[in-house]
């Protein structure tokens, strides 16, 4: 009996340490990898703006600021929600490169202006 209660005590430590660190990667995605996910596509979003609605970029910047912080919301939130830690990071990953092409690809257009 001492050594099966043993036995459970590690594997209920060695869930505890797994539990921690999954949410420690929830953490990490939700603030960082949310703030680099809504910037990315926030600057994304502005240069369409510009670019296609031919809003003046001033206007364009604190509009698409503004709508960052309800992104930004929405990603924290969802990153604690998910079943799966890996779909979070993988989704906002998707999200930062989306951005960040996006960006440099309109930043060239942008130029002329």
């Amino acid at each position: 009996m001492g050594a099966a209660t043993q036995k459970q005590n590690v594997k209920t430590a060695a869930v505890r340490r797994t539990g921690r660190g999954t949410l420690m990667l929830r953490v990490v995605a939700a603030i960082g990898g949310g703030y680099a996910c809504t910037a990315a596509l926030a600057s994304a979003s502005a240069q369409l703006l510009v670019l296609a609605g031919g809003m003046a970029r001033s206007e364009a910047v604190i509009l698409v600021a503004m709508l960052g912080f309800f992104l930004y919301l929405a990603l924290l939130l969802w990153s604690f929600t998910e079943a799966s830690v890996w779909r979070v990071w993988a989704w906002l990953s998707v999200g930062i490169v989306i951005g960040v092409g996006l960006s440099y690809g309109l930043a060239l257009s942008l130029v002329e202006y």
